[in-house]
């Protein structure tokens, strides 16, 4: 039974959290409105683009329990190596993962090298940019280095909100050698200013075009905020597999997956919505 202590941490926890989401609201509500925001019909338009299809391959997870866990497509046999830009307190996911691939390469410039690394895990004391300068790296001279064409990869981004802009300048060569694509997209609160918002919509445009959105999940890091009845997580974690791996018609895939875990032990677990339903 939870102690007095633990309870009244619970209930603190949620008055922010709802105290946060009231202000989000407010806020989103006042961008809509504001000139030169983007129009509503054009951002369903956007929201579309997440629906997540079932494929073939069965899900299976990767990585710790709750934070730095993914759900993957059953479909990593033949893969030679794993880019995880953006790196975190633990390597599970990476870990797990060196122990299934040839080699394992990690990019950060703000945190030290990870201790514990095994022989086949690389680090780079540098950030994904749109530019090799100083302590940037662009996702394409990145792979390059390491890896050949027709070599099958997975990537692991979460670099906090600059996913955009690598994605939107990585070259189409690199980009379809990631078989299997895991990302957390940042910032989805921002979906009414411009310059965001064509940002956001290019990089899930070009990802659709190459590859199945087949898994997704809300970090409960963040509340939901609301408009027009629907509840948008500002935070999301996609699973993309490339559309050459999938075969047969396209099904809806079922949200919430049986695997999936809050990130945030603090906060309740949220079901992800279907935000991208009219």
């Amino acid at each position: 039974m939870p102690t007095l202590k633990a309870i009244l941490s619970q209930l603190n926890h949620r008055r922010k959290w709802n105290a946060s989401a009231s202000r989000n609201n407010a806020r989103i509500e006042q961008e809509a409105g504001a000139p030169g925001a983007v129009q509503w019909a054009e951002v369903q338009k956007f929201l579309e683009l997440f629906k997540p299809f079932k494929t073939q391959h069965e899900l299976v997870r990767i990585g710790p329990d709750l934070d730095g866990g993914y759900l993957v497509p059953d479909d990593l046999d033949g893969l030679s190596a794993v880019f995880s830009p953006g790196v975190s307190d633990t390597l599970g996911f990476d870990l797990e993962m060196s122990k299934r691939v040839k080699a394992c390469y990690l990019a950060d410039a703000s945190v030290e090298p990870p201790k514990g690394m095994p022989s086949n895990m690389t680090f780079v004391q540098k950030f994904l940019g749109t530019e090799n300068k100083g302590d940037t790296i662009t996702l394409d001279s990145w792979v390059d280095s390491h890896t050949q064409p027709g070599d099958e990869l997975l990537l692991q981004i979460d670099i906090e909100g600059a996913e955009y802009d690598v994605l939107n300048t990585v070259s189409d060569e690199i980009l379809n050698r990631f078989r299997i694509i895991l990302i957390e997209y940042h910032n989805l609160d921002q979906v009414f200013d411009r310059a965001q918002f064509d940002k956001m919509s290019a990089t899930m445009r070009k990802l659709t075009d190459t590859h199945v959105l087949c898994h997704l999940h809300a970090n409960n890091a963040s509340p939901f905020y609301q408009f027009e009845g629907r509840d948008i997580p500002p935070l999301l974690e996609a699973t993309y597999l490339r559309r050459d791996r999938v075969s047969g018609d396209l099904t809806p895939a079922h949200i919430p997956h049986p695997l999936d875990q809050r990130n945030d032990p603090k906060f309740d677990d949220m079901t992800t919505p279907a935000f991208w339903q009219n």
